[in-house]
């Protein structure tokens, strides 16, 4: 059987739009990925001292390098400054779940948002579920969110899940 040419460059010309459609799905407008890799591996690192293995650490910082693609939800680029203080603080409030802090109210080298109770947070939530909540790393999230991890990466997993892995 045989098509007609017209016929033929029709298709040819509906295949190329498809593959050219998906082609610009693929496409990236990410903004910080470079500082998000490092926050995150921060608190995957981090997430060791409220029970995270080794293992799962490791895991959690291969996830975040590929889930960083997204970049920030916020849309905004921090900033090499703003980075290495969000990433220091991080390892302050590791430091402080080391020692045993029951609450971030005795972490208090680290300040949080105006928004936080520094009573009603503990070192491990802070560093697994809402780094946003640490002065020094609001900017992770959008300006509007209230309480919520806006990373393009919710999870740093933490010693409580469960599963072959505690990273999500």
């Amino acid at each position: 059987m045989r098509v007609r040419p017209e016929l033929r460059h029709l298709l040819a010309a509906a295949f190329g739009l498809l593959v050219g459609s998906f082609a610009s799905a693929c496409g990236t407008d990410a903004v910080g990925i470079d500082a998000c890799r490092e926050i995150e591996s921060a608190r995957c690192e981090a997430t060791q001292a409220c029970g995270a293995t080794e293992a799962e650490a490791t895991y959690c910082i291969d996830l975040y390098r590929d889930q960083c693609l997204h970049g920030f939800q916020s849309g905004k680029e921090p900033g090499a400054d703003a980075t290495a203080r969000c990433v220091e603080a991080v390892r302050a409030v590791a430091a402080c779940a080391r020692a045993g802090a029951a609450s971030m109210a005795d972490c208090a080298a680290e300040p949080l948002v105006a928004a936080a109770d520094p009573a009603a947070i503990t070192p491990c939530v802070v560093l697994t579920r809402k780094p946003e909540q640490l002065a020094d790393c609001a900017f992770v999230a959008k300006a509007a969110d209230t309480g919520t991890t806006t990373l393009s990466m919710n999870d740093a997993g933490d010693a409580s899940d469960t599963g072959d892995a505690a990273m999500e």
